[in-house]
């Protein structure tokens, strides 16, 4: 018995190193041949299975991808695996103050962002960006042209980068060519060309900026890369009032909040830092938290709202469900990945269903069609959409002519035309 005592850290330890190649290769052996005798786990064995059997040919072989592919999913089996990828980790990011995931850059301060921001904001070039503007500033004046000849309100919702409201944060080594006039000057611009087209907008950007301006504290966390509650309720509360002022007092219920500072973020307060998958995550910072206030209306009929846009709009449908009356909100994230309804206030997830989306859309009163200000001009969502509502036109005129629509339509009522009345720009200071 002491002599097994003596050996048994020996034997753990090939135990660690073999179990996991014998469990890979009954399951792509035997388990392959006779499913119903695969060994299986809760957490990782249909991914295993999925990815970790490819087919054994000589070209597999040569171009190393049979055994590439073998390490990985034995990697995955091994009970250390999760620990030594978030002890790298934490290494790279603690020791040697650098990403250990290629979707993180760490800015000053440790400031968390991810590249795509990063990117778009150090090659902002306005002489580029200005056709792009006015060509797609045409296009969603043919969108709002399309939802007000159905009756209903259409706004444009423009939310910011955290990038390009703190551009301080952006690390000394990064490159970032563009110059001062092009990244400041790209939002002029594309404010210039939404009122030109007369576009009805609300310009998040401009909210949160005069709210930087005025001293409010940092309006992005630390460890995420969309707006903290403070940030998202601010720019709720201007579309609220923009959009009183246009549909009438009642449409939506105002509301106020109070602020109190937090050292514990959570959700999307720390989207980025959990993308690190640290041992000891860096995860005490500020965050605002607020409470609402707001007074009910005598009579409650909830505005009924559509949404096609991105994850900006998370947060700020999060503030809206919270308030007296809240609106019901269907959002389409980036119109075909997943249908969101809110309340309840964390929003339910549903799958895109198609009809269902054609009747919503056609139901509301409100359609609002968001852009982060790093797609502005650029986004995928703007193209699909209009290509749903082209569809919808192309299907009025077949049925004018007595022909059989196409089945391709996502919109269920026919526009005027194209024929709307003229838009006021709802910019806000």
């Amino acid at each position: 018995m002491r002599r097994l005592a003596s050996r048994l850290p020996v034997l753990l330890g090939a135990a660690v190193l073999v179990l996991p190649w014998l469990y890979l290769t009954w399951n792509t052996t035997v388990g392959e041949l006779v499913p119903r005798l695969r060994f299986r786990t809760k957490n990782t064995i249909a991914g295993v299975l999925q990815e970790a059997a490819p087919q054994l040919s000589m070209q597999d072989i040569l171009s190393y991808r049979f055994q590439r592919q073998i390490s990985e999913a034995v990697g995955r089996l091994s009970p250390v695996y999760a620990t030594a990828i978030r002890l790298k980790g934490q290494l790279y990011y603690q020791v040697l103050d650098t990403s250990p995931h290629p979707a993180v850059v760490i800015g000053r301060d440790r400031q968390l962002l991810q590249p795509i921001y990063l990117r778009e904001y150090c090659a902002r070039d306005l002489a580029r960006f200005a056709p792009m503007a006015e060509n797609w500033a045409i296009r969603l004046r043919q969108m709002q042209d399309f939802f007000t000849g159905r009756g209903q309100a259409f706004l444009y919702v423009i939310t910011p980068s955290k990038v390009a409201l703190y551009p301080q944060v952006i690390p000394r080594s990064y490159s970032c060519p563009s110059g001062a006039e092009d990244r400041v000057g790209k939002m002029r611009l594309w404010r210039a060309a939404l009122e030109r087209h007369g576009v009805r907008f609300l310009d998040g950007v401009a909210v949160v900026t005069a709210a930087r301006d005025a001293g409010a504290p940092a309006l992005f966390p630390r460890g995420g890369i969309h707006w903290n509650w403070l940030g998202a309720a601010l720019v709720a509360q201007a579309l609220t009032e923009a959009v009183n002022r246009s549909e009438g007092a009642a449409f939506l219920t105002p509301f106020r909040w109070d602020v109190r500072m937090s050292d514990r973020p959570r959700d999307s307060d720390r989207d980025v830092l959990d993308i690190l998958n640290l041992a000891w995550p860096d995860d005490r910072y500020p965050v605002p938290e607020l409470t609402y206030h707001a007074d009910p209306p005598a009579l409650c009929r909830p505005a009924r709202i559509a949404e096609i846009g991105g994850s900006f709009l998370f947060r700020m449908n999060e503030v809206l469900a919270r308030v007296a009356c809240p609106p019901v909100i269907d959002m389409w994230f980036y119109w075909k990945n997943k249908h969101l309804r809110y309340p309840p206030v964390d929003g339910r997830t549903q799958a895109v269903d198609p009809q269902k989306r054609r009747e919503l859309l056609d139901a509301a009163e409100l359609v609002i069609f968001e852009e982060n200000e790093t797609l502005a001009a650029a986004s995928e969502h703007g193209p699909e959409l209009l290509a749903a509502i082209e569809a919808l036109r192309r299907d009025a005129v077949a049925s004018s002519a007595g022909r059989v629509p196409g089945a391709d339509a996502t919109l269920s009522r026919a526009p005027d035309g194209g024929a709307g009345g003229q838009g006021a720009a709802m910019s806000l200071p």
